[in-house]
């Protein structure tokens, strides 16, 4: 009978909660990430492999988390994408699906998937970190992160 009384008193609590708990706006991470690259950039320049590279940049944003410089919450999202970077990774490359936008165009279709309506690369799925000339086809290679780029500072 106890069990049933709490269970019953937590659904009548979490019935009750404001609707805005439960939608609260996510912080924009992406702005976040952009607003301390400069500070990725440092650690890459530093770091003598990519687990040196990300432990800096985890440090780095557990730091800007504390003086509020970026969310609590995009601390993990900007580590884990210096994760996906070629950071400290000699001899591997970004490989990222491929969007083929005809000249004057503004939507194109993914090479791996011409079915796809795409504007990015993005748009054609997830891109993946492998050596070096090993990138499927209908990817390009490249360097860097699989993360978007940041528009350059103002």
């Amino acid at each position: 009978m106890r069990k049933t009384l709490v269970g019953v008193s937590l659904v009548v609590v979490w019935i009750a909660m404001p609707a805005t708990w439960s939608n609260a706006q996510q912080p924009d991470c992406e702005a976040a990430r952009c607003a301390m690259q400069s500070a990725v950039d440092t650690c890459c320049q530093n770091a003598t492999n990519h687990g040196q590279f990300v432990s800096c940049v985890a440090h780095a944003m557990n730091a800007a988390a504390r003086d509020g410089t970026i969310p609590t919450n995009c601390k993990g999202k900007v580590t884990r994408c210096a994760a996906r970077s070629t950071c400290g990774k000699t001899g591997f490359s970004t490989c990222t699906p491929t969007c083929v936008i005809p000249t004057g165009a503004t939507t194109g279709t993914c090479a791996n998937d011409p079915t796809v309506i795409c504007t990015t690369s993005s748009d054609c799925g997830m891109c993946h970190i492998r050596p070096s000339g090993t990138c499927p086809p209908d990817t390009t290679e490249g360097t860097g992160s699989c993360c978007p780029d940041c528009a350059p500072p103002a």
